[in-house]
C-alpha cells in the first residue's frame, strides 16, 4: 500500500533537511514542500496562529512506524501533524516507483 503523508513544519530549511534525510534512507520516495501558509488552531486553551509549510511525502505503509518515529525525533512540535493517507489507485508506474524507492537500499539494487 502506498501512503501520502502530510506533515506541517514551521521551518522550511529544516523541512527540506528532513525530506532529504528521509529520501537518502529510503523511508520516502520523494517529498514536496508547499509554500508557507497560516495555520489557525486551538492549543493550550487559546486560539493560535503559526506560519507553516506543508510537506507532502510519498511512502509505503510498511514504513509508517519508522517514518513517524524519525519525523518526531527532529520535529520541533511536541505534537506534530503526521497524517498517513492510503492511496488505493493511481498511475501504476508511479506507484511502482514509489514502492521500489522505499524498499531498495544501497548495495541491494
Amino acid at each position: 500500500m502506498i501512503d501520502l503523508v502530510l506533515v506541517t513544519h514551521p521551518d522550511p530549511v529544516a523541512a527540506r533537511n528532513l525530506i532529504e534525510h528521509l529520501v537518502r534512507e529510503h523511508r520516502i520516495a520523494c517529498g514536496q514542500i508547499l509554500p508557507s501558509g497560516t495555520s489557525v488552531f486551538f492549543w493550550e486553551g487559546e486560539v493560535r496562529t503559526a506560519d507553516e509549510v506543508l510537506l507532502v511525502l510519498k511512502s509505503v505503509a510498511e514504513n509508517r512506524e519508522i517514518l513517524e518515529r524519525e519525523i518526531r525525533k527532529v520535529h520541533p512540535y511536541s505534537v506534530p501533524e503526521i497524517l498517513f493517507l492510503s492511496i488505493d489507485q493511481g498511475n501504476a508506474d508511479y506507484l511502482a516507483w514509489v514502492r521500489d524507492s522505499c524498499t531498495s537500499r544501497p548495495g541491494k539494487e
